[in-house]
């Protein structure tokens, strides 16, 4: 009885384990300042996430993308009052090199790249994947486009009853700065996720595909200072716009020294 009660228990660990792993979706919980910005993607077509290295605006990104993905809003322990998509949505996420979308993007949506064991990991959960991801040229391991099942459940006296109606197949694809406005033309977009400050011509290019409840979201460090973009988020006025600031205090997983020596190591601006 001892053996089987003890066999009973590591299974059950090794399913807790397990959940955690590939529905990472359902444990991430974002910080005051983070949930300042996914809350306001309910009432701004475009949104901008200007925070620190590290902090934690990279996994924001990635949440939002999910949940939009996916029609996992209200699966988590915290409450969603952003922008809710009610059907499949056409996505596009992007940044600096394609190399680069794939170790951050791709990495925090899929899991760590080259590694079959770890696909699922990230923040889409890995029974969500409608098929294996079509790969990119060029770059090893990196994907050109991934195929989510997504669907919007009615909650009724706590259970989640599914509507065939909305299930459907999100798709996403991955793209980079590198490849040139060109690449953002064409294609009608229901959102677009833009990690690290793109180009000003990519940037309008991405802006111009969004059907007419799209939204556009990025997240950046201001490395390069008041750029025309942050200046369209920072002195242009306009109720379609907004932004968030996140800094190293707001960060909780830095402790007061780790955050005094990174703060050190930044220019003024």
């Amino acid at each position: 009885m001892a053996n089987q009660a003890l066999k009973n228990t590591l299974a059950e660990l090794e399913a807790l384990d397990k959940r955690k792993r590939f529905n990472k979706i359902l444990f991430w919980k974002p910080y005051p300042k983070q949930l300042d910005f996914l809350n306001m993607g309910s009432q701004k077509r475009e949104r901008l996430f200007m925070a620190g290295n590290q902090v934690g605006k990279s996994d924001t990104g990635a949440d939002e993308t999910a949940k939009h993905l996916t029609g996992l809003y209200d699966d988590c322990d915290w409450e969603w009052n952003g922008k809710r998509f009610s059907k499949p949505v056409i996505g596009w996420a992007a940044g600096e090199t394609s190399t680069v979308v794939r170790d951050v993007q791709q990495d925090k949506l899929c899991g760590p790249h080259g590694v079959d064991a770890e696909f699922g990991t990230g923040l889409i959960p890995k029974d969500r994947f409608a098929d294996k991801p079509s790969l990119a040229r060029g770059v090893t391991d990196a994907y050109d486009t991934i195929q989510v099942i997504h669907s919007i459940p009615i909650v009724k006296k706590g259970t989640y009853i599914k509507t065939p109606s909305n299930d459907g197949i999100s798709t996403l694809s991955f793209k980079s700065y590198e490849q040139g406005r060109s690449k953002f033309q064409g294609k009608t977009i229901d959102f677009g996720w833009a990690d690290e400050e793109p180009p000003m011509e990519v940037y309008e290019e991405f802006l111009a595909r969004l059907t007419g409840d799209g939204i556009l979201y990025t997240t950046f460090t201001p490395l390069l200072g008041p750029t025309a973009l942050v200046n369209r988020f920072i002195s242009e006025g306009s109720s379609d716009r907004g932004v968030v600031s996140m800094s190293l205090d707001d960060a909780q997983h830095f402790t007061a020294e780790q955050k005094a020596q990174r703060l050190a190591g930044y220019r003024k601006h």
